[in-house]
């Protein structure tokens, strides 16, 4: 996919829907042709068999700045052939590869997708309306159990940062937005975008917005925090404040760390729990 990094994979070329560079990663993509698009659908259908024969319960599809949506947007998708163009060709690519997938785990093993419902671009894109369809799409298909709905882009820096909410900004900005999708679509709805505390996950799930909420961060400032609300002690729980010292840290090529945690990225020689001398 044309987003990646320097600092990543074997310098294979990078492909995408379609030529377009993307600023952010500034890589140049080639054109996936016929070939390429077969060999990506084997390979995603081929992790997933490898996840459910490791023992996983289920698998999440990345479907938002990344190669599947890239389809599915007309801002990153200009092909001519039978995977561009009209939306049932654009929407061909993610069909196939949901099919493979399917066609490798059983019904009992969860499939779901994290997807852009809105890129917000001002002109062009998948919009509202479009995110509409391409969810409702999805959920008829029959081949998928939950949606991780995003709203935004991360092509560019300051596009990322509105998903991806930084020091001082609004926490759950995009919360209303991904309750709206699980109105409309009617299916089990993750959403994650600066939700840091407790609170305001429960508020999120308690309101009937989300059935599952996700906690990046936070979890990479505390990764006990599920268990500290179990043992009834959520005043102990690290904060995340949105520094984003750890997406800083991998855009360079460095590990990612945490400006609350110092074990985070450190735990071969810095475990998170510290046994008393």
């Amino acid at each position: 996919m044309r987003r990646t990094h320097w600092s990543s994979g074997d310098w294979l070329p990078v492909l995408s829907a379609s030529g377009k560079r993307e600023p952010a990663h500034r890589a140049f993509p080639k054109q996936a042709e016929d070939w390429d698009i077969d060999r990506i659908i084997s390979d995603y259908a081929d992790a997933a068999q490898r996840m459910k024969a490791a023992g996983l319960d289920g698998i999440e599809l990345q479907a938002y700045c990344h190669i599947i949506d890239q389809f599915w947007s007309d801002v990153t998708n200009e092909r001519e052939d039978a995977y561009g163009g009209c939306f049932e060709n654009r929407m061909r690519f993610s069909d196939r590869l949901l099919r493979a997938v399917r066609d490798k785990v059983d019904d009992e093993f969860i499939v779901g997708i994290r997807q852009t419902a809105d890129e917000q671009y001002k002109r062009g894109g998948i919009d509202v309306e479009e995110g509409m369809k391409i969810s409702r799409h999805l959920r008829d298909s029959g081949l998928i159990d939950f949606m991780n709905v995003v709203r935004g882009r991360c092509d560019t820096d300051p596009a990322m940062v509105n998903v991806i909410p930084v020091t001082g900004m609004k926490s759950a900005p995009h919360l209303d937005f991904a309750g709206r999708v699980k109105k409309e679509i009617d299916m089990p709805v993750f959403h994650a975008a600066c939700i840091p505390d407790v609170s305001t996950a429960r508020y999120a799930v308690e309101s009937g917005q989300l059935d599952m909420v996700g906690m990046t961060r936070a979890h990479m400032a505390d990764p006990y925090i599920v268990q500290k609300i179990i043992d009834g002690r959520e005043e102990e729980i690290r904060p995340c404040v949105g520094a984003t010292y750890c997406l800083d840290r991998i855009y360079l090529g460095q590990a990612a760390l945490c400006t609350h945690n110092a074990s985070t990225g450190r735990e071969l020689y810095m475990p998170h729990r510290v046994s008393p001398a």
